[in-house]
């Protein structure tokens, strides 16, 4: 993993800062870099910056905001765009979608006020592209000077940390910030501050490697090591286990590809019928998955989103759109469906996402789904490239990614906006199961146009249900994350539904002796 990678959620975390918060609490927006007023009327919201110094000593304006957003959606002009970038590898955004490439106004009305206009008023915007980990600040006057490949190489924000170095394949360090524009004891939320003066992030992809490093006293804390790597620690007194929702990859779901009608050899896409998706659904025995890999934990049955969203379905209401476990009904739905001797089908994965569970879950589900005639071969691949052009990324009616299965996850991000424009909805760059229902789409547009905030959360809730009802993803399990310190490390609770990932590990503390 490289400095500047999508992925790279510690630097994002420790190194920038976001426009808004999410309170661990209530789950409101909460200004940081920004101040957001929308007008009573239209779409036109005027941003309000945030005293904020860059590790560089410059000071954050409106300027960067407009520039950091045109950078994202592509429209940059200092490298036309990433076509003139001096990068050796190309620059693209790689979420366009949460850029401004779309909006009306980017302007900055002097140092301090910066304009937003849009087509309409959108309620999900700053929950989805303004939040952490989404879409990081960046200077302009920094990027402009020093390029792309300096930047990406040695970033600079206005975190709680400062980025020192990075060696390929071993460590990332970084040093507090002295002047973050956060105090120790700001309310909001823990990780605002850099607890620790000296922060080292240690390269170990495997988790056996990271739990290894804990045990030797090397790692202080490592969080989404999944159930199985922390199961030995539970009685032990040198070492604090602690199960949280929320990191991404506890929400498990399959993604079928729902772009094309058929096959290569012309033979019919199943997965287009809906009786074959919800025949998956019902083959899936979640409680025997509890019980055998979940370490007592209950079995959840997910929907597209985490349970954290601001207008997620009731316990009630969610648990009643559950499918549950009926596989006599889905061999019937089967057969009705034209496939009563089944089908072979593959299901993409990749084991370096998902936690120690990922494993255990795709041989369990495909072995579920085999015994009610949908014969599953699991192959696996490395995140690159399950996550490149020819798998995940190759969504489309002529893009390259096959027909079959594809495990997913989900965002665990506050705003149902997030999940459905990167993985759900017209557009997403993750949309693989993509819906052909209309009342689905409407329904996300409306949650975009509500402005009383107790009416959008009912038209959420509708969202999710109707989504589940149409069976669009095959819905697995929502087990708890497990995250393992040693005994004299606090790892700070996340809020009610559990926020604290890589994005801030940065904000775990060493107690005094």
């Amino acid at each position: 993993m490289w400095v500047g990678c999508v992925g790279n959620y510690i630097s994002h975390g420790a190194v920038h800062d976001s426009l808004v918060e999410i309170s661990p609490l209530t789950k409101d927006l909460l200004p940081h870099l920004c101040t957001l007023e929308w007008a009573d009327e239209g779409a036109t919201c005027i941003g309000t910056v945030t005293p904020a110094m860059f590790h560089d000593g410059s000071w954050l304006t409106a300027h960067d905001l407009v520039f950091t957003y045109e950078r994202m959606g592509g429209v940059a002009e200092y490298h036309q765009g990433g076509e003139m970038s001096d990068h050796p590898s190309g620059w693209q955004a790689t979420r366009p979608a949460w850029g401004s490439a779309a909006w009306i106004r980017n302007e900055a009305i002097d140092d301090r006020t910066w304009l937003v206009e849009l087509e309409a008023f959108d309620a999900s915007l700053w929950g989805t592209i303004g939040i952490p980990g989404n879409v990081s600040v960046f200077s302009r006057a920094d990027t402009e000077a020093r390029g792309d490949l300096a930047v990406d190489q040695h970033p600079i924000g206005t975190g709680p940390y400062r980025f020192v170095s990075h060696t390929d394949d071993e460590d990332f360090v970084f040093e507090r910030f002295e002047d973050h524009f956060r105090p120790a004891d700001h309310p909001m939320r823990t990780p605002h501050y850099a607890h620790n003066k000296h922060l080292i992030g240690l390269v170990r992809p495997e988790i056996r490697s990271r739990v290894a490093g804990i045990e030797a006293g090397e790692i202080d804390g490592a969080t989404e090591l999944g159930l199985n790597a922390v199961a030995p620690f539970l009685d032990d007194p040198d070492f604090t286990v602690q199960f949280q929702p929320g990191p991404g990859y506890t929400i498990h779901n399959i993604f079928p590809n729902l772009w094309k009608a058929t096959r290569e050899d012309g033979a019919p896409n199943p997965w287009l019928d809906q009786r074959v998706r919800i025949a998956a659904n019902l083959a899936i025995n979640r409680e025997a998955i509890a019980e055998g890999l979940l370490l007592g934990a209950p079995a959840i049955e997910p929907m597209f989103g985490y349970r954290g969203v601001v207008g997620y379905p009731s316990e009630e209401d969610a648990r009643a759109a559950d499918w549950g476990y009926q596989p006599e009904w889905a061999r019937a739905l089967l057969a009705d469906a034209g496939y009563p001797d089944g089908f072979d089908e593959t299901l993409y994965y990749t084991p370096d996402w998902g936690g120690d569970l990922q494993e255990d879950l795709v041989l369990t589900t495909a072995q579920m789904l085999t015994e009610i005639g949908i014969r599953v071969t699991p192959v696996s691949l490395s995140i690159v490239e399950y996550g490149g052009p020819d798998y995940v990324r190759g969504i489309g009616e002529g893009g390259p990614a096959k027909v079959g299965l594809y495990w997913f996850w989900a965002n665990y991000m506050a705003d149902v906006g997030v999940m459905w424009t990167c993985c759900t909805g017209e557009g997403g760059f993750y949309t693989m199961a993509i819906h052909d229902d209309p009342v689905l789409e409407d329904l996300y547009q409306q949650t975009r146009v509500e402005r009383d905030p107790e009416r959008r959360k009912e038209i959420t809730a509708e969202l999710f249900l109707r989504h589940k009802r149409g069976a669009w993803f095959i819905n697995v399990i929502e087990p708890p994350d497990g995250v393992l310190t040693r005994g004299d490390v606090n790892w700070p609770a996340g809020g009610p539904f559990g926020s604290l990932s890589m994005l801030n590990t940065y904000s775990i503390q060493k107690r005094k002796a």
